[in-house]
């Protein structure tokens, strides 16, 4: 098997991670496993955007170096990382984050994508760079190796076109209580990033009251405006409706903001022929104009609305 090409993108302000980078991923190079490409490599006198688009067309994975640089860098950003992003829908190229400073790559197009290293934590903030540079490393490993595990068992020939199926399936119970759990968990840890984020703000106090698997509350304050603050109560389960002469089990996620009656508004579960998805909970709706929602788009409108509660834009 030849080797994968990465493709790095990175803002020429960030060559030092660049080069920690490099450094981590030599044992995969030698393995053969993967080979790094970069625009280092462009000779004097060749054309810059024609060598990167064709390097871009003949890598298996992209891997971007972001930090606030990388963001505010046009080429980077809209130009490579747009290519990458019409490859990717091709199925031709894998992205993958390599988050090397704080940055707000969250409310970006990579916030699609898995992140490295992990949790998505900047690099430069932990400890010891050399044991993120090697999370990063053990996930691209993980990756390369997956990929040339099936690689080697289909071998498609010149005559055997791979296609997209879509196979329909039915969803049980227990699979939308799993769809119920880990929405509520990426809807907390979404919470959780965003608190980080507006208590640098000067004045801006919260408090965390229950963090579990069903419940999460906390108080926002706003302290450059008179006893502003508001509670947030967030709740997931199942409830037992009726329909007709039949008994419907609905898992929800519940949630109220400000004082405790509050008026209380919730998503939940619908699912078609493929998959799960999450709408909200408004009988005015007719089921075929429901917007489906994904769990950072819930996140994003119980944040904005707990924001806008205290006077925060």
């Amino acid at each position: 098997m030849q080797p994968l090409k990465a493709f790095i993108s990175y803002s020429h302000q960030d060559t030092a991670m660049l080069d920690l980078l490099h450094k981590h991923l030599v044992q995969l190079q030698r393995e053969g496993f993967i080979k790094t490409w970069e625009d280092r490599e462009i000779q004097a006198g060749a054309k810059l955007d024609q060598q990167i688009s064709k390097a871009l067309g003949d890598s298996g994975l992209f891997l971007a170096l972001l930090s606030p640089d990388y963001i505010a860098s046009n080429y980077c950003y809209e130009r490579e990382f747009e290519k990458a992003l019409q490859l990717q829908d091709q199925g031709r190229l894998i992205i993958i984050p390599i988050i090397v400073e704080p940055c707000d790559w969250l409310h970006t197009p990579f916030n699609k994508f898995k992140a490295l290293p992990k949790d998505g934590k900047a690099i430069s903030t932990w400890e010891n760079k050399n044991i993120a540079f090697l999370d990063v490393t053990q996930n691209i490993r993980r990756l390369v190796q997956t990929e040339k595990d099936l690689t080697e068992k289909i071998q498609p020939s010149a005559n055997n076109v791979l296609r997209n199926y879509r196979v329909q399936k039915d969803f049980d119970s227990i699979d939308k209580l799993e769809f119920l759990e880990k929405t509520f968990h990426e809807i907390k840890e979404f919470l959780k990033r965003y608190i980080d984020e507006v208590i640098q703000l000067d004045n801006i106090k919260v408090k965390i009251l229950q963090d579990d698997k069903k419940d999460f509350k906390a108080i926002l304050v706003n302290r450059n405006k008179i006893a502003t603050e508001s509670q947030l109560n967030l709740t997931s389960g199942s409830e037992n409706q009726m329909v007709g002469f039949f008994q419907a089990d609905d898992k929800q996620i519940k949630y109220t903001i400000g004082m405790a009656n509050a008026n209380q508004k919730s998503f939940k579960v619908s699912f078609d022929d493929y998959h799960l998805f999450w709408v909200e909970n408004n009988f005015f709706t007719a089921r075929s104009n429901q917007v489906k929602f994904a769990s950072k788009e819930i996140a994003e409108t119980i944040w904005n609305e707990w924001l806008s509660s205290v006077g925060i834009q």
